[in-house]
């Protein structure tokens, strides 16, 4: 009979350490992918200075987001063709068009020109970063987006349908020559053109700055060899 018992214990034991094993092997897995993650940190244009990087170079790097990047225009008989992958809203009895770029998403240079980098985020689509300093000190307030649920009246956040403006960089490009991190780059009134429309930047967005995975930038600066030239002897 004792047999018996440390049987059935042994068993109880085996059983539970099977049960155990898939939870010890996620909390493993999620370490692992925690420790492997990017190492994050601006880009800069003294950081793209100082490795010496062309164009070419900086369209071989992965970029990311800091910040989520919210962009809304208000639709109308004349301008309802919306993108496939962005939300239509309905707020305040007004039919809106979103476009989400999460904080930490990842997107590549499709142009660079001076201190302005163009980043694209999806297919076909890019938005202008601006290299300067942070430009929040002389930019308005955000506007508040509207709440949820329900169709309070909340302030406008929308600019209606005026003309269209090119987005050009903010305060951030406005400085006596490149510097700092890459912004994103508005107009006057948060005005950002994003697939040939007129979006208003709300919330935090022009918050929003490039970063770059530090290892890889490393990679990038090792991959290209400066050769030192061969001399004749004696010369």
């Amino acid at each position: 009979m004792p047999f018996s018992v440390h049987t059935t214990h042994a068993a109880a034991r085996w059983r539970l350490s099977t049960a155990s094993a898939p939870l010890f092997l996620a909390l493993f897995s999620l370490l692992l992918l925690a420790g492997c993650g990017p190492r994050l940190v601006p880009f800069t244009h003294e950081l793209r200075v100082q490795h010496d990087l062309s164009d070419s170079d900086v369209k071989n790097l992965q970029f990311y987001v800091s910040h989520q990047i919210a962009l809304r225009r208000e639709l109308t008989a004349e301008s309802s063709q919306v993108t496939s992958s962005h939300k239509l809203l309905l707020v305040s009895g007004k039919v809106i068009e979103e476009v989400v770029v999460e904080e930490r998403t990842p997107g590549v240079v499709v142009a660079a020109r001076g201190g302005a980098l163009s980043v694209s985020f999806e297919p076909g689509a890019s938005l202008t970063f601006s290299a300067g300093p942070e430009p929040f000190a002389s930019s308005p307030p955000a506007p508040p987006a509207p709440s949820f649920p329900g169709f309070a009246t909340p302030p406008d956040p929308f600019p209606g349908n005026a003309e269209p403006l090119l987005a050009s960089p903010s305060a951030a490009g406005d400085g006596g020559g490149p510097g700092g991190n890459y912004w994103l780059a508005a107009g006057p009134g948060r005005e950002i053109r994003y697939q040939g429309k007129v979006f208003s930047a709300i919330e935090d967005s022009l918050r929003a700055h490039l970063l770059i995975d530090a290892d890889a930038l490393d990679e990038v600066v090792e991959r290209r060899t400066v050769l030192p030239g061969v001399r004749l002897p004696g010369r």
